[in-house]
Formats: structure tokens, C-alpha cells, sequence
């Protein structure tokens, strides 16, 4: 009898998983570095981690360590050692030890290839078990269909009737996965929700999309530099394993040597960017999210008219010759993902703007953020004000 091989999530916590939260609970996580977490209790923990993030870590009726423990090691963030909280290495440049930097696609970049199962965030764990890397499995096929066909997306179902029913773990070559055929193998219990909720989390990526239940790649052939770039994405990481689950969290998390930029996208990356980005890696992944087709292509669906949120005109009838030309903001931190729900992508966030209006709004912020002395504002509402004067302070 062979036995199901179970993909799991730490299920029901998608707000906690979100880039933005997640940077800030490795804030708290940080200063609680040390921390007993039994001698020192739960109120401690909890009011440290509910100030720096605004969550409420709810229910109260348990420990917050209990709860969460799961959503701090399937990030890779933290764990406990000997009773203590241990912030990983990726935990501690997440929350900006020592001026580093890490933005969404750099810490997917670094998370993907080293998440396996059955993970060390679950009880399950056994140092020799055969290890299943999911997202790398997923990435593998959508990008084999990328270069057949031009396009990719991956449907839930698809997920358990191609990747997971096949048994593939992630390590086979690219032609394996070009190769697939469907398969009976349907969720087991709640494995549907755990698995829907683990790509989500991976969808945050500048280049990933999440929407009506696919996962897509939002890429076109034109901004692959070379298959070998795709390959070393997605390649596991086949380390020896620790003893024991926390140490195995740790040793995961670890930085050994400059985290891996991710690659370049050709069709989203240009010299007039410096203007704007000064080299900073969150304000060029902010630009690679604002020129991604499929955000594009999903706002105009809902917002056909080309009318500019900034100077309100209507761009047909300025420019009779083209459709549409309006451009795609993104209203939040730059540091800040997409917002991803269980619906899919999320266009709350998100504004039309004529060419010149977008340009002239990152000059803005520019000039902000210096005047301020920082890099990035401090809080959703904090972009959205400051949009809100750019707005305000147009001349028509």
C-alpha cells in the first residue's frame, strides 16, 4: 500500500502571512530575541508583537506562541531553542538588522527553494523522510508551459491532479514537467484550503498572481534573460538535515552569503528608472509590480474608462487615436506586496494614472522621502496621505 504524501500549510492565517506583517512581527520577533517562552509568558510576547504589528493575534484564550508558532517557522523566521525564542538569520534581515534591506521578491528568492515537506514547522517531522519541495514543483511547471506556450497558469485542482498526484518533489528536471499528464487525486479533509493558502503566500511575488483560484505567472517571453536564470530559481535546496525541528528551522533560515537578487525582467526595467529608484530594491520591485500585465490587465477589467485619478482627464479623448494608455499605481508603502485575499489580487490598492501624472507622483515621493530623511513610508495610511497632497497640489 503506498502511502498519500500530504501537502500542509499553516492553515486560516493569511493576514499574518502577508510581506508587510510579516516584516513587522520579525520587528517584535527581534526584540524578543532570548526571550523564555514560558518563564517569561505570554503577556509579554503578545504585547510586544500586537504593538509592532497591529494584529491581534487572536484568541486570547490560548498562548500566542501556541498559535503562531506555525506561522513563524513555516516563514522561516523564528522558532525556540531550549525554551527560548530564536529569531533565523532571514528573520533578522527581514526586520532591517544592521541597515540590511530585503525586499518581497528577494525574500520569496530565498524562501522558495528551502521550503520542503513534511516541514519542521509540523509535528511530522523526520530528518529521513523523502522531502517534497511544492512551490519549487509548481514554479517548474508553469515555467516549462511559459516557454511552450507563452503563457502559464496553474489551477487548484491542477495543482493535486498533475504535481501532487504525479508524486514530483521539485528536484526533476524541467522536461519532466513538460511531460505530465492528469491524474485522479483529489484534496484529503481540509488539504484543498492548506494548499490554496500556501500559494497565495507565494503569489506576493512581483511576477506571481493569484486570481480566480490560479496560480499565474505574469511574465512574457520577452523578459527572460536566459532558461539557466528560471532554473536557479527554482533548484532545492538539498542540505543535510538537523536532528531536531528547531534546529532544522534555524538552519534553513540561515544566510550563508549575499541573498540571491532575483532575476531581471527585461520588459520592466529601464534606464529612466533611476530617476525614481537611486538602486533602492524596494522602489525597483514597486516599479516591477506597478508594469505587471496581468495587475494591468485585471484593474482595466474592473475600470474600463481611461480617466486619470490625478488630473481627471479622460485619456480618448486627449489622445482619440489610442484605447487606453492610463498606467497602474500602486497606492501603498513600496515596500508592501500586492494585497492578496482569498478571492485573489486585490485592486483596492491600486489607481489609474496618465503617463506624465505617475511620473510626476514618484518625483513627489522622491522629494518626500527626502525632506523626511527615510526610504519608505511608515504605514498604508501614510502613502495614501501623501498621495492624497500630490493630488491635491496639481496645478490644472
Amino acid at each position: 500500500m503506498v502511502m498519500v504524501k500530504r501537502w500542509r500549510w499553516d492553515q486560516g492565517r493569511l493576514t499574518y502571512f502577508r510581506f508587510e506583517n510579516i516584516k513587522k512581527i520579525c520587528e517584535g520577533l527581534v526584540e524578543l530575541e532570548g526571550s523564555n517562552i514560558g518563564r517569561d509568558g505570554d503577556p509579554f510576547i503578545r504585547e510586544v508583537l500586537t504593538s509592532r504589528t497591529g494584529l491581534s493575534f487572536a484568541p486570547t484564550t490560548y498562548t500566542l506562541w501556541r498559535n503562531y508558532a506555525r506561522v513563524f517557522a513555516c516563514a522561516l523566521i523564528a522558532t525556540q531553542l531550549d525554551g527560548n525564542l530564536r529569531v533565523t538569520d532571514i528573520g533578522q534581515r527581514l526586520a532591517g538588522v544592521d541597515s540590511s534591506e530585503i525586499d518581497v521578491d528577494e525574500y520569496f528568492s530565498f524562501w522558495i527553494p528551502r521550503f520542503y515537506l513534511p516541514s519542521p514547522a509540523f509535528q511530522d517531522y523526520t530528518p529521513s523522510d523523502n522531502r517534497v519541495f511544492p512551490l519549487c514543483a509548481v514554479l517548474k511547471y508553469l515555467f516549462a508551459q511559459l516557454l511552450e506556450h507563452g503563457e502559464a497558469l496553474i489551477e487548484l485542482s491542477q495543482v493535486f491532479s498533475l504535481i501532487i498526484g504525479n508524486n514530483c518533489n521539485g528536484c526533476e528536471p524541467l522536461e519532466h514537467y513538460r511531460a505530465l499528464k492528469m491524474v485522479e487525486r483529489l484534496p484529503i479533509g481540509d488539504e484543498e484550503r492548506q494548499v490554496r493558502e500556501m500559494l497565495i503566500f507565494a503569489s506576493q511575488m512581483s511576477w506571481l498572481k493569484w486570481y480566480s483560484g490560479a496560480l499565474i505567472i505574469d511574465l512574457v517571453r520577452d523578459d527572460l534573460q536566459s532558461i539557466e536564470d528560471l532554473l536557479g530559481f527554482v533548484e532545492p535546496l538539498q542540505n543535510h538535515r538537523s536532528p531536531t525541528q528547531q534546529q532544522e528551522i534555524l538552519a534553513l533560515g540561515r544566510v550563508t552569503a549575499e541573498i540571491k537578487e532575483p532575476f531581471s525582467l527585461a520588459t520592466r526595467e529601464i534606464p529612466e528608472d533611476i530617476l525614481f529608484t537611486e538602486a533602492r530594491k524596494v522602489r525597483v520591485t514597486h516599479l516591477r509590480t506597478e508594469r505587471s500585465p496581468q495587475l494591468r490587465r485585471l484593474y482595466f477589467s474592473r475600470n474600463p474608462l481611461p480617466v486619470c485619478d490625478m488630473c481627471t482627464c479622460d485619456m480618448r479623448q486627449r489622445y482619440p487615436w489610442t484605447s487606453n494608455i492610463l498606467e497602474v499605481h500602486h497606492l501603498l508603502p513600496l515596500s508592501s506586496a500586492i494585497t492578496i485575499t482569498g478571492a485573489g489580487t486585490s485592486i483596492e490598492d491600486v489607481v489609474g494614472l496618465c503617463p506624465n501624472c505617475h511620473r510626476s507622483v514618484h518625483v513627489y515621493y522622491k522629494q518626500w522621502f527626502e525632506r523626511n530623511l527615510v526610504d519608505d513610508f511608515s504605514s498604508k495610511d501614510e502613502a495614501k496621505e501623501v498621495y492624497q497632497l500630490a493630488k491635491e497640489a496639481i496645478r490644472l
